[in-house]
Formats: C-alpha cells, sequence, structure tokens
C-alpha cells in the first residue's frame, strides 16, 4: 500500500514539473516572437540566380542582380 501511495506522489509531482516547463516554454517563444524583425521580400538575381534581400538588389539590364560585377555588366 506504501508503494502506490509513493508512485502516486511521484506520479503528481512529475506532472507539476511538466506543467511548469510548458508554461516557461510558451512563455519564452512569445517573448522570442515579439523580438524577432519581420521578414524581407527575398527576389532572385536575373543572372547568377542567388536570392537577395529586395533592398540589397541592384537593377541590371535584364532585371535586378545581386551587384556582383560579373552580374552588373551586360552581356
Amino acid at each position: 500500500m506504501k508503494l502506490l501511495l509513493w508512485i502516486g506522489i511521484i506520479v503528481v509531482v512529475l506532472f507539476a514539473l511538466r506543467l511548469l516547463n510548458v508554461t516557461k516554454a510558451r512563455r519564452r517563444a512569445d517573448a522570442a516572437g515579439a523580438s524577432t524583425p519581420p521578414a524581407e521580400t527575398m527576389i532572385r538575381c536575373s543572372r547568377c540566380g542567388v536570392y537577395l534581400p529586395q533592398k540589397d538588389a541592384k537593377p541590371g539590364p535584364a532585371g535586378p542582380t545581386c551587384g556582383e560585377p560579373a552580374c552588373v555588366r551586360q552581356r
């Protein structure tokens, strides 16, 4: 009978610890979600195919390029 009592106590303690861990994980996820910067629009270089943020793209003759000399110059 004592063994069943101890097993019950251990199960209750482990369950309580699990609930605390889940609560802490949710708080961490909420805090991290609030501090992440907004996603930037990515575009593809018309010459080499590299993806880069739209604000870093350079205009080229065939469309936006990554800014590398080989991609910017005309063919």
